[in-house]
């Protein structure tokens, strides 16, 4: 019976051990170091792995769990990035530059329109013509004496007189205007010129015989000094008022109309008609110089009614700017 039994437990100890092998290359690769898991029993390593896995059991892992782990490369989540942070700056002040910008711009581009706008106007504006109808009729009627009488008579006269005695005759008025000339170069406080004129006047009565030749500019080289009580208003600021056509006289305006009275008291022939002259006489000497004047810018007002399309606003517009620069010049 002992026999027996132990051969049986001779044949379970063999099969135990038949299948061994069997059981310990299971797939270790994917379990853990120390252990197998089969049946629920820990099969054994060798000693060296054994106590390798003991060391690294026993020592504390390096392994932390994500939300302890100390991450100096990576900002916590409410700080901005470094570069987007420069970004945004940079961004920023572009934006503020841009603003700038746009702001000086907007501020620049009133003044500018409006310095253009006051530009515009200036050249836009004219003398104020409110008696435009009144006017329109006295300009048809100076255009038709000039073509039927001051024309005619003006041809007549350059046929008849040479052109040197029309210069004699020049120069006299002109001589005769220089008290005028130079009381207004005086109120303009022009004083160099208010000289050079009383010299001129002074020198062509005399050396000149009464004026009949511009000696004080072929001798002295002092030449003739532009200036009349309308330029003399306006030099203190006084405006045209509004524009104006005169019998015979032409275009000029409430202001010119003004200085062109004063001028008359300033003219020697206006007191010597008064005393000496009939009234015929005088009218024949004012006919003789406009004539004798008119003769040498023969052909002007032709040429200026030849290439405008309304010329009675072209005599008005070229009057305007004449005046407006005789008076610039007595400020200068």
């Amino acid at each position: 019976m002992r026999l027996k039994h132990t051969f049986i437990h001779s044949l379970l100890l063999s099969a135990v051990l038949m299948t061994y092998p069997v059981i310990l290359p299971a797939d270790t690769s994917s379990a853990a170091p120390d252990t197998v898991q089969s049946d629920g029993r820990k099969m054994p390593c060798e000693p060296q792995v054994l106590s390798e896995i003991d060391e690294s059991a026993q020592k504390p892992s390096a392994f932390t769990p994500p939300h302890t782990v100390s991450m100096p490369f990576q900002q916590p989540s409410h700080l901005p990035d470094i570069r987007d942070s420069r970004d945004q700056e940079a961004i920023t002040i572009l934006t503020q530059q841009n603003e700038a910008e746009a702001k000086e711009a907007q501020e620049a581009t009133p003044v500018e329109s409006k310095n253009l706008n006051e530009e515009a106007e200036e050249e836009i504006q004219q003398i104020p013509d409110p008696l435009a109808p009144v006017n329109k009729v006295m300009f048809y009627v100076n255009d038709k004496l000039y073509f039927w009488a001051l024309k005619p008579a003006t041809q007549i006269y350059s046929h008849i007189v040479p052109e040197d005695f029309r210069i004699v005759f020049s120069n006299a008025y002109d001589n005769l205007w220089a008290p005028a000339r130079i009381v207004n170069n005086l109120l303009q406080l022009r004083f160099k010129s208010a000289g050079n004129e009383l010299i001129r006047f002074l020198f062509n009565s005399f050396a000149g015989v009464g004026g009949l030749a511009d000696a004080a500019r072929d001798a002295l080289g002092i030449k003739k000094q532009e200036a009349d009580f309308g330029q003399t208003l306006g030099h203190y600021g006084v405006g045209h008022g509004f524009y104006l056509v005169l019998p015979v006289f032409g275009p000029s305006s409430l202001r010119d109309g003004v200085g062109l009275a004063g001028d008359w008291f300033m003219y020697p022939l206006t007191y010597v008609g008064t005393s000496h002259l009939t009234f015929g006489q005088s009218a024949g000497i004012s006919a003789h110089e406009k004539v004798n004047n008119l003769s040498f810018r023969l052909g002007d007002y032709e040429s200026l009614k030849e290439s405008a399309i309304d010329p009675y606003v072209s005599m008005r517009d070229v009057y305007d700017q004449y005046r407006k620069k005789k008076v610039e010049e007595s400020k200068q």
